[in-house]
């Protein structure tokens, strides 16, 4: 017997070790993440390596043209008006202001290794989009609700459309796209056409439908990439863009026809609507989409889930990788709550 509980006592101790180990693999911020890829006409081979016990996906993604994101903009000024309303959170949560949305947002984007990020105030965000050069590559995130009236006053010669013409592509989300203007006084309504302005007719939720009640089966992206906000507040009625122009994609959630996630051509560039108001679900989605690089022409080629521990996990996926397209392989670990994140961008030779 005495032996016995010698046994038990050391077992426990152990446990104890292991559990330890554990904790300090979690929780001490000194996890170590890795990944790479090269891809040929034949698929693509991985490598995935983490310190500690992860699951993870790689996508691969044929874009067409369409040219991948390399630097990110985000539009803050504190001494325009806004439309960004705080949200009400839990008691000792930290509010979710927009100074916080984005600082948060920085971070998570960096996390899924896109770190060429800038703030652009509003005299910066016309300076930007002003320049009749190409914008491909640029992309910028408004979440204060309202667009400067630097850059939009609600009339088709306005900065903005001239700059996604050229390839720049807009990440909106928190109110209807167009509908308002903010100066350093007020927000200001436009009475004119302005759905048409931006997606050539009517397609935004301006109704009271909310919270989506079903996945978006027409493609895998909502579950490959842990997509979480299933809120359709002025988002975008998929069968009326489809009418419009066949060059969009619909990623996520949806109710009464209206996507969560949309994406939409205009000129050589792109506009993404984020439905719903803001939370972190609606982050951690926006952080998903703009470091998978994904856009309006992404069609998927393959995909592979797997799981890590301590260790390099290595492998390959078998596929048809056509070599005159912009091919995306991204590769993240965490499945709903990703912790690492990689694009490894092949463009059309």
């Amino acid at each position: 017997m005495k032996s016995d509980s010698h046994i038990v006592a050391i077992a426990v101790i152990l446990i104890a070790v292991m559990l330890i180990g554990e904790i300090v693999v979690y929780t001490s911020g000194t996890d170590s993440f890795n990944a790479d890829a090269t891809l040929d006409v034949n698929g693509v081979e991985y490598s995935v390596s983490s310190s500690g016990s992860n699951i993870y996906s790689v996508l691969i993604t044929d874009n067409d043209y369409f040219q991948s994101i390399d630097t990110l903009y985000i539009y803050y000024d504190s001494t325009y008006e806004s439309n960004y309303q705080p949200v009400t959170v839990a008691v000792g949560a930290k509010a979710l202001t927009q100074e916080y949305y984005i600082e948060q947002l920085i971070k998570t984007i960096e996390y899924r290794g896109l770190t060429n990020i800038i703030t652009l105030d509003a005299d910066e965000l016309q300076d930007l989009m002003e320049q009749d050069t190409s914008s491909s590559g640029q992309a910028v995130v408004v979440i204060s609700g309202a667009l400067p009236d630097t850059v939009y006053t609600g009339i088709s010669s306005d900065y903005i459309f001239n700059w996604m013409s050229n390839g720049g592509t807009l990440h909106w989300l928190g109110s209807l796209l167009g509908s308002c203007y903010a100066t350093t006084t007020d927000i200001v309504t436009v009475t004119g056409d302005y759905q048409t302005l931006f997606f050539g007719g009517y397609c935004l939720n301006t109704t009271d439908t909310s919270d989506a009640d079903s996945e978006i089966d027409d493609n895998e992206y909502g579950d490959l990439l842990s997509i979480k906000n299933a809120n359709v507040k002025y988002a975008v009625d998929m069968t009326a863009m489809k009418t419009l122009t066949n060059d969009c994609l619909f990623v996520g959630f949806t109710k009464d026809g209206y996507a969560s996630i949309a994406f939409v051509k205009y000129g050589n560039g792109m506009i993404c609507v984020l439905g719903g108001d803001y939370s972190n679900y609606q982050l951690s989605d926006l952080a998903q989409i703009i470091t998978s690089q994904l856009c309006y022409s992404s069609k998927l080629i393959d995909s592979y889930n797997g799981s890590v521990t301590r260790s390099t996990s290595t492998g390959t996926i078998l596929a048809t990788v056509p070599t005159n397209r912009n091919i995306v392989v991204y590769i993240y670990l965490g499945g709903d709550y990703p912790v690492y994140g990689e694009a490894f961008i092949f463009s059309a030779v």
